[in-house]
């Protein structure tokens, strides 16, 4: 039976083990358990409807995950929202002059599994009705959102793999109201994610897959990933040890420890090595992997920086920043009036990061025909 739908929702409650053997900061230790339930977060937040200005345009945002206040083209705002207002500055886009912002942000329930797809819906279904010029999203549900309620309004959407998810007919001709900005293919990433992996550690034979559960994200770009990381294993002759993170205990609570016990299994499990899929609902775990499965001495392979520099030994993958400003490059081509059905979906190149000093850390050597891949060693 393929091991990914037997294991189905484990949420790997018997990781005693592996916590033995996890040599973990006591902090680290003191997370594992189950969080209590969270509040039920509130609902999709309703956008507020701004004033245009004589002539103005206006530009309906929404992120999956960085509060409406921290969408801000100011110094000290999140990373990608500063290349994405600065990208639309350089082709003379101002804020309250040509153009205005309706900002609204996912944030508040971003953890919420079950509901996050229809809540993220919402999103695009609350800025569609505040007649937008243009929506610009980070995540495929809310420009779902918006064409459950119109499908003229234009979006530019970021996503792993627009193609996968089903929102544009092809890279080179969307076809529709909607084009964007891709990761290259998310599924040929997630396959050359191994593929590093196996040029660093050709020892490498048990691999842990860290990724949501097919029944707690049941996406087809999802599917399409576990479907490659499957594929690269069986060709490079791996074992691939499925590690699932199921942080939802119902509609309202969440699990905290939930992907310190998939680390614990993990070391439990006697895997060499991690590869992380390629996921939205996985991005806020970034650091955390980093650093616990450097605490773990498992070298892990992501496609984040910031899990690298946290203490991952590697990572593949696009510049979110850089994907961003692509995605503010092409809002400003609709603004000028051309069509999202005839705007090519941007290719967001993959840079590879490679960490010389978790590698020490990890008594690990990697080879120079890696490093001299990468487009930044530290």
């Amino acid at each position: 039976m393929n091991e990914f739908k037997k294991l189905g929702r484990r949420a790997f409650l018997a990781g005693t083990a592996g916590a033995a053997a996890f040599a973990v900061t006591a902090q680290a230790q003191q997370a594992a358990p189950p969080a209590p339930a969270a509040a039920a977060p509130a609902a999709a937040p309703a956008a507020t409807g701004v004033a245009v200005p004589p002539g103005a345009k206006k530009i309906a945002i929404a992120s999956p995950t960085v509060p409406a206040d921290q969408m801000l083209g100011a110094e000290g705002a999140n990373p990608a929202w500063q290349a994405f207002f600065a990208e639309l500055r350089a082709q003379g886009y101002n804020d309250g002059q040509n153009v205005v912002f309706e900002k609204t942000s996912g944030a508040a329930f971003n953890m919420v599994r079950r509901l996050q797809g229809n809540r993220y819906n919402a999103l695009g279904v609350n800025l569609a009705r505040t007649n937008p010029d243009v929506v610009f999203s980070g995540t495929t549900f809310t420009a779902r959102g918006v064409n459950a309620t119109t499908e003229t309004i234009p979006v530019v959407v970021v996503a792993g793999d627009l193609v996968a998810s089903g929102l544009v007919q092809s890279l080179e001709r969307p076809g529709g109201n909607i084009t964007g900005v891709t990761a290259e293919n998310g599924a040929a990433l997630e396959t050359r994610r191994f593929d590093l992996l196996r040029e660093t550690l050709p020892q490498a034979n048990k691999v842990g897959y860290l990724v949501r559960s097919p029944i707690n994200s049941p996406t087809p770009f999802g599917n399409s990933l576990i479907s490659a990381a499957q594929a690269a294993a069986q060709r490079l002759n791996m074992q691939l040890v499925p590690l699932y993170i199921d942080d939802v205990v119902d509609d309202v609570a969440l699990d905290a420890g939930a992907h310190y016990r998939a680390m614990f299994e993990a070391k439990a499990q006697g895997v060499q090595a991690i590869v992380v899929a390629h996921t939205i609902d996985l991005t806020e775990y970034a650091t955390d992997f980093g650093t616990l499965a450097l605490a773990a001495k498992i070298p892990m392979v992501t496609p984040w920086r910031d899990a690298t520099i946290g203490g991952g030994l590697l990572s593949f993958g696009a510049n979110t920043a850089e994907m961003y400003r692509l995605a503010a490059r092409q809002v400003g081509r609709i603004l000028k009036g051309e069509k999202p059905e005839a705007i090519a979906v941007a290719l967001a190149e993959p840079e590879l990061t490679v960490s010389a000093r978790n590698a020490r850390a990890l008594g690990i050597t990697v080879p120079a025909t890696v490093t001299a891949k990468a487009q930044e060693v530290v």
